[in-house]
């Protein structure tokens, strides 16, 4: 289980899972608010980043649990674990350049969706804090 300093105290974090969510709902929320505006183009480029952001954040735990039961040990390189990584990671790369591509006037609002998973743990440390104070 992953641990988060958070004011330089241990806070462990709950699950990935809804650390994922929350990302999702705010993402959703401010899709949401971009359409009730009629700004559709900027609404599918937020959820076009939330979902490449939500993505890498699943692929980026699965990397820090294999890390963390060894199985990328530096006595033993798994090039199954190395190749899996990179792969991922250029899929993400590749979906970011489409959706620039696609929406090229529109990359604020995608790197705001890009960075609802960040918000959210964000959320999630505020929270604890509050809770420790």
């Amino acid at each position: 289980m992953p641990v988060y300093f958070v004011y330089g105290t241990l806070v462990t974090p709950i699950s990935d899972r809804a650390l994922i969510l929350r990302g999702a709902a705010l993402a959703a929320a401010g899709a949401v608010a971009l359409l009730a505006l009629g700004r559709f183009r900027p609404a599918l480029a937020l959820t076009l980043g939330a979902a490449v952001a939500i993505v890498c954040a699943l692929w980026l735990s699965d990397v820090v649990t294999d890390l963390a039961a060894g199985v990328a040990s530096a006595a033993s390189f798994s090039w199954k674990f190395g190749l899996k990584a990179v792969f991922r990671w250029l899929v993400a790369g590749l979906a970011l350049y489409g959706a620039v591509r696609w929406v090229p006037a529109e990359v604020p609002w995608l790197l705001a969706g890009t960075s609802a998973v960040v918000l959210s743990v964000m959320l999630q440390g505020l929270t604890e804090a509050g809770r420790r104070a």
